[in-house]
């Protein structure tokens, strides 16, 4: 359970289990890489949550029935540790076999008592899960966003000028103009990619950004940017805490939320939300009655 990425399951062959199995269960700190950029763990300059989405949850009633589920995790940034994706993956599938209850409903309660325990004893944190199905609400996050492409806040000509030779995470491509008056912005971006810690595949995510600084920020230099992260290899959590953390530093914002929708893998997508306010953190990823609607990459 202790961290050492050459005891981690991702990049390995791994048997599916039969039975539950709690001990499949692997962390990982997030101190390593908040050190290099900066982020100091006693004091974090963000709130935040890491919201997953596992869709290959199933388990049986006592009379063999099988019951299938989404099952959305929610823990909070200030954990100490982060699971593992494939570790969790295995963890779940362990699960596929096992009665636990009489009825659907005591055994989706069981299972949802299980997973919450196994969750909190590793990651030492409060987790909130709900076991959703297909008639639970959707929650559609950030909807005045969705209209509101970073790429369109660029001038055509101007977009079409730019070279792009960076793609290791170079924030000296960041540039704005500090004013006398605050300055609203907020947008997405389908521009994100990077690429998994240990398995070196990509990762592609939708980018949510929330902005209130003096700075008239050059979009240009935000592409620029976020096109840098190409060849970098993190985790999710680590991109999104990443970007927070030069956007603070070089903007100088009142506000800034940051939030990353990543496409699913393995039948887990995971959406980490960073933010200097509460306010700023969109109820569809707090909610534990709602999905997260999926993005058109997930």
């Amino acid at each position: 359970m202790d961290f050492d990425l050459k005891h981690s399951v991702l990049g390995k062959q791994a048997s599916y289990p039969e039975r539950y199995d709690a001990s499949l269960l692997f962390r990982i700190p997030r101190s390593e890489n908040r050190l290099r950029y900066g982020i100091e763990t006693a004091e974090l300059p963000f709130i935040g949550v890491d919201v997953w989405n596992c869709y290959e949850l199933s388990f049986l009633t006592d009379n063999g029935l099988p019951v299938s589920r989404v099952l959305k995790l929610i823990y909070p940034a200030d954990s100490e540790y982060l699971v593992e994706s494939k570790s969790l993956k295995l963890y779940l599938n362990s699960l596929n076999m096992e009665s636990f209850g009489e009825t659907v409903e005591e055994a989706q309660q069981n299972v949802s008592l299980v997973i919450t325990k196994d969750l909190n004893q590793l990651l030492e944190t409060e987790v909130k899960i709900a076991l959703l199905s297909g008639q639970s609400q959707e929650l559609i996050p950030f909807p005045d966003l969705q209209d509101k492409s970073l790429i369109d806040l660029i001038p055509a000509r101007k977009l079409l000028e730019m070279k792009f030779s960076h793609y290791l995470e170079t924030p000296e491509l960041l540039s704005g103009e500090m004013t006398e008056t605050l300055h609203s912005y907020a947008f997405h971006t389908d521009l994100l990619r990077s690429n998994c810690r240990v398995t070196n595949q990509p990762d592609w995510g939708d980018l949510f950004v929330r902005i209130v600084t003096k700075q008239a920020i050059d979009f240009s230099s935000v592409v620029a940017y976020l096109v840098s992260f190409r060849k970098e290899n993190h985790f999710h959590e680590e991109v999104v805490e990443m970007i927070y953390k030069r956007f603070r530093d070089i903007f100088l914002p009142e506000k800034l939320m940051v939030a990353a929708m990543y496409t699913r893998r393995g039948g887990i997508d995971i959406n980490p939300i960073r933010a200097s306010h509460t306010e700023l953190i969109d109820e569809a990823f707090l909610s534990t009655t709602g999905r997260l609607a999926k993005t058109l990459r997930q």
